[in-house]
């Protein structure tokens, strides 16, 4: 105040619902007010209040009003909370931030999932919370999404605590072959190609078939890409081979077939011809060997057979004279026997 005749005054000072009077000092004209600046003053509206120190003095008036603005920050960093991080393709996923405080000036909020910041979403900012509503898409799976709250003008930055998305999908559509039509040389390894562009979640699992057999050899699978390598032999001429994508889990199935890939092997009438006439060959060849092999045979058997009669009539020949003998020498026994009789008669 002032006051060309100073008097005696009695000074009080209130911010808010607070009495201060204490907190001031008191010159002949002017007092003062002094306090920390800490956070629970900020917005809070401050006055002093004078009236003569005579009983019989009536005059009392109150100052202006004054704001205090005091500048702060969250005294915490951001916590992220998700009801639900794991959904199907098209359904709704709600993650929400909160802080102690927004501060002061009021931090910004910026959500991040995976490297890149994310926008034309919706964000519901409610006091010291932000809220962020995603639409489940196939580009969300296995994203990590976490939230940012910045105050510049104070050099604060924080960031919450991360959360991972599970989106459950089927590729949209078919697998793709690379090649309908394949023409190799004979003995010549083969190499088929499926392709999708994205396996889904959980990931699809790949088969290959050849004339609608399983093919257990010679399948490699890397990511959204499946390939079938066999050697082409004449049995696989004109071979129709097809990868299968097929997924299923507790929101769905999915089950498609490629296009047919066709397994052409190159001058195969020369080919056909040169087997017809090696196989000729060889039959002819063979043929003449196992006629061969008959006659020899034959051969063998007649001598055999003519071994086996000459001892045979040999055998019979001795027995023969053996016979005659023995029969000659019995007639001259008897003969002799036949003479004594007569010469020396029985009486």
């Amino acid at each position: 105040i002032y006051s060309p005749e100073p008097q005696p005054v009695t000074w009080y000072w209130r911010c808010g619902d607070s009495n201060m009077t204490g907190n001031a000092s008191v010159g002949l004209h002017d007092t003062v007010l002094t306090f920390p600046s800490d956070r629970k003053y900020n917005g809070v509206v401050c006055y002093c209040k004078v009236r003569p120190s005579a009983a019989n003095d009536s005059y009392s008036k109150m100052s202006n009003h004054l704001t205090i603005n005091v500048r702060y920050t969250p005294r915490s960093i951001p916590f992220l909370n998700a009801s639900n991080t794991a959904v199907v393709a098209g359904e709704e996923i709600t993650l929400q931030c909160t802080l102690d405080t927004l501060g002061n000036p009021q931090v910004t909020w910026t959500w991040k999932c995976g490297r890149y910041a994310v926008y034309n979403q919706r964000t519901v900012n409610v006091n010291a919370t932000s809220k962020l509503i995603l639409k489940g898409e196939p580009d969300l799976n296995n994203k990590v999404c976490h939230c940012v709250a910045r105050n510049y003008f104070l050099h604060y930055e924080a960031a919450s605590n991360a959360v991972s998305l599970s989106v459950y999908y089927f590729p949209d559509e078919r697998p793709r072959i690379d090649n309908t039509l394949i023409t190799v040389d004979q003995n010549t390894p083969v190499t088929i190609r499926c392709y999708l562009s994205t396996r889904g979640n959980p990931p699809v699992a790949w088969l290959w078939y050849c004339d609608d057999k399983l093919q257990s050899k010679g399948v490699g699978s890397t990511g959204t890409l499946s390939t079938l390598m066999v050697i082409a032999k004449l049995k696989d001429h004109n071979a129709a081979c097809h990868c299968r994508a097929k997924s299923d889990s507790q929101w769905g199935s999915y089950d498609k077939n490629s296009s047919k890939a066709i397994i052409n092997i190159k001058n195969l009438d020369l080919i056909t011809t040169k087997s017809s006439a090696i196989t000729a060959d060889v039959f002819g060849a063979v043929t003449g060997i196992v006629v061969l092999l008959i006659i020899m045979a034959g051969i063998v058997v007649v001598f055999h057979h003519r071994k086996i009669t000459d001892m045979s009539n040999q055998f019979l020949t001795t027995r023969r004279d053996n016979d005659m003998s023995s029969s000659v020498g019995q007639d001259n026994l008897n003969y002799r026997t036949l003479k004594e009789e007569q010469a020396h008669p029985t009486e």
